[in-house]
């Protein structure tokens, strides 16, 4: 596995990570072959017992001379505290920023091998201390194993007999959870300010990570929106914390992860380079596996809504009783979700927990923000809210430095102020029942290639480049609800690497986006990036000057009102007013249809016009982001040669199929189980439905981990169902028959 590490920009092979196993086992040999006894740990009369030592890249540790006793801890950050040790131990920083741990008593002579043991340890320390949660176990053995190792052959004076111990307690970052079933990836790139950037897309990008062409990597996505509700989306989470941490009179761009003027709302991650991409080339981007962020505190996810002042229904002007839609509080509605697993930990909608307006405040650099356009402002909830209007803790919220507002009396005197008389006004329980819940479809909202023009946006307003959230030709804010899981990409390299970022994950959002944002939530993505040369293009992707969008039964086109914003417009920031039309988001998509289809297809004008009218579905992709945008669905099945019959099960269709498919469909969950359990299958539906997959297309070379494998899956462990469901109805009317005959 290689591993980018949090914050640094170094990379390590498999290779790296055999060779080291391989030397650990040597020294570990060798050790054990001299029979010497341990020195005995104290805590009395050690110089600096208990201090703590930051490791500012977090890779840097080496301990020679000492046998080590480790304990870990989880933290924001990577530190190394002295617990005791056998003598006082000589701690220092050499050139390269290795911190070392080393007897007191080690010779003068030593030195120079010292800092050759530094320099060893530091790789493959390295290599250990960057693998995330879901690698700990793996982690903490290694990594003991190398610093007990003495990974040096340091000079030391040692007391006869024995040797010296030392007791330290190493402190782990920690990082996302993702379910068992996410698998292993070339790379893991986490999320956290020194991997991030907030609302813009930079000039002069330097890659968070770099990876070869059909390398997989495990990418961490924070949400702009977890401000909404600290207790539920912040809290216990530290690289969330670090990202919005904002203390009383900072300036909004001294943060720990600054937010520039004139910027964009999302947090996207990387960049990511592709080895050799360059202008001209092609890149690919599949799309293999989406999970929720759980806190690690309360292990739930989840998400929120807001309907913004950016969503179409302000443009009506006023609400169905008259009420104006303004922008001095009280009309913007937020809407927190809960994501609801089943006994198999598959999520299956999202829950609305409680809604609330969002208030008039002051932010902490003493700013009065009336309506949700800075992500950064963190909601002061007094309470943590659930459903029903109950309260999840009785207690009031408890803010840390950075997050300091907790009651209302507190407000006033520093951090958050919220100004509306009486607080924070909740709609539900009492106006919003939210008896209703959401179908969820994982999706990036923003997933981009970096533009080579994003610095004609900096202008006396705008500082740090292209603002995020305008989409273009280049990918970025796109926001549609099909770049998924098992989806793929194709964007047009613009800058030297590829420049690839992602961000703004959705749980839930429907065409058009028309509240201004779908049900936002942090996620972490599992991606597989593919370099395809100018000069060796598929033929799909020989003439598309747009982001691409393919799955398993469809190419989507997207289109803009200005395609190329950046250029187009002598003011790129005036696409927030340009930009808001459908005519010519849904001209630019039909120009780039006809051409592309005409192109991959080697169709005529006419053929493809006759295509579009009666088999191509226009929609409307999204009516927020500045950049208007509209999508064209492009049935594969259309270019099929074979007779399969065409699936009708998504359309209004009332023939013969439409109705055998409907009835099909009506097999539930609990039938699914109860015929599972008359068939005498000891397995839940989604492990039974992955066996007859396997068992079906073992001979099959092109099929693969996609999101054909789950809906395929499914299709037969129903086909087989039903089978079983019509047998056992057959096997009821007869028995009544064979009974009489007897």
């Amino acid at each position: 596995m290689k591993l980018a590490s949090l914050g640094a920009k170094e990379t390590y092979s498999k290779s790296l990570y055999k060779s080291c196993i391989a030397t650990l086992l040597a020294l570990s040999f060798i050790s054990g072959s001299t029979a010497i006894s341990l020195c005995e740990v104290t805590s009395e009369s050690i110089a600096d017992i208990e201090t703590e030592y930051p490791l500012d890249d977090l890779a840097k540790l080496s301990i020679v001379g000492f046998e080590a006793s480790i304990s870990y801890v989880e933290g924001s950050a990577a530190s190394v505290k002295l617990l005791g040790a056998s003598e006082t131990p000589t701690v220092f920083t050499d050139d390269a920023g290795v911190l070392t741990f080393t007897p007191s008593t080690c010779s003068e002579d030593s030195s120079d091998d010292i800092s050759s043991a530094s320099q060893t340890a530091l790789a493959f320390g390295s290599f250990l201390m960057f693998l995330p949660n879901h690698f700990a176990s793996t982690r903490g053995a290694l990594l003991a194993a190398t610093l007990i190792g003495s990974l040096a052959p340091a000079v030391f004076a040692q007391e006869e007999g024995c040797k010296p111990t030392l007791d330290i307690e190493i402190t782990m970052p920690t990082g996302s959870q993702v379910t068992e079933k996410f698998g292993d990836t070339d790379y893991y790139l986490a999320a956290n300010v020194s991997t991030v950037v907030w609302g813009y897309y930079e000039p002069d990008p330097v890659a968070a990570l770099s990876m070869e062409s059909g390398e997989t990597v495990t990418v961490e996505v924070i949400t702009h929106h977890s401000g909404h509700d600290y207790a539920k989306m912040i809290r216990g989470d530290p690289a969330i914390e670090e990202v919005f941490s904002w203390e009383a009179g900072q300036a909004l761009e001294d943060k720990a992860e600054p937010k520039l003027p004139g910027t964009g709302v999302h947090i996207v991650t990387g960049p990511i380079e592709v080895v050799g991409a360059e202008i001209g080339d092609v890149i690919q981007v599949d799309i293999l596996e989406l999970d929720p962020r759980f806190n690690p505190e309360t292990g739930k996810c989840y998400g929120t809504n807001s309907q913004k002042f950016a969503g179409y229904h302000y443009r009506v002007e006023t609400k169905r009783d008259g009420t104006p839609y303004v922008r001095t509080g009280g009309t913007e509605a937020i809407t927190v979700f809960e994501f609801i697993e089943d006994d198999d930990g598959n999520m299956l909608y999202g829950k609305p927990v409680y809604m609330y307006r969002y208030p008039n405040m002051t932010a902490p650099d003493g700013s009065n923000r009336t309506y949700d356009n800075n992500p950064a402002v963190v909601v002061p909830h007094e309470f943590d809210h659930g459903y029903n209007g109950d309260l999840i803790d009785p207690n009031p919220i408890q803010y840390p430095e950075g997050f300091n507002a907790t009651v209302v009396s507190q407000r006033m005197q520093t951090g958050l102020i919220v100004t509306d008389e009486g607080g924070i006004k909740y709609l539900s329980p009492d106006l919003a029942k939210l008896d209703f819940k959401v179908p969820l479809r994982p999706h990036l909202g923003t997933l981009a290639v970096l533009p080579n023009n994003t610095a004609k946006y900096i202008d006396d307003a705008a500082e740090g480049g292209a603002n995020t959230i305008p989409p273009g030709r280049f990918g970025g804010n796109v926001d549609d609800w099909r770049v998924g899981k098992g989806g793929t990409m194709f964007y047009n390299v613009e800058v030297p690497g590829g420049m690839v970022v992602v961000g703004d994950t959705h749980a839930a959002q429907g065409d058009s986006e028309l509240a201004g944002t779908a049900m936002e939530t942090s996620m972490t993505a599992k991606l597989r990036l593919t370099l395809h040369k100018a000069g060796s293009l598929p033929k799909k992707v020989t003439t598309m000057p747009f982001p691409l969008l393919e799955t398993s039964t469809q190419f989507v086109v997207h289109g803009f009102a200005f395609d190329n914003y950046l250029d187009e417009l002598e003011d790129p920031s005036d696409i927030f007013a340009e930009g808001a039309s459908l005519d010519l988001a849904f001209m630019d998509c039909f120009l780039k249809t006809r051409a592309w289809m005409m192109d991959t297809f080697d169709l005529i004008e006419e053929e493809v016009i006759a295509i579009m009218t009666t088999a191509v579905d226009f929609g409307i992709t999204q009516v927020v982001d500045g950049n208007w945008g509209a999508h064209a669905d492009i049935p594969k099945w259309v270019f099929e040669e074979d007779d399969t019959p065409y699936d009708y099960s998504c359309t209004t269709s009332k023939g013969p199929a439409r109705r055998h498919l409907k009835k099909r469909r009506t097999l539930r969950t609990s039938e699914r189980r109860q015929l599972m359990q008359e068939l005498g299958v000891d397995h839940s539906p989604e492990a039974y439905a992955g066996k007859l997959y396997d068992k079906v297309t073992k001979d099959c070379e092109t099929c693969g981990d996609s999101m054909d494998r789950h809906m395929l899956a499914h299709k037969f462990l129903d086909a087989k169902l039903h089978f079983a469901q019509s047998q056992k109805k057959a096997t009821e009317r007869i028995m009544p028959l064979l009974q009489e005959m007897s």
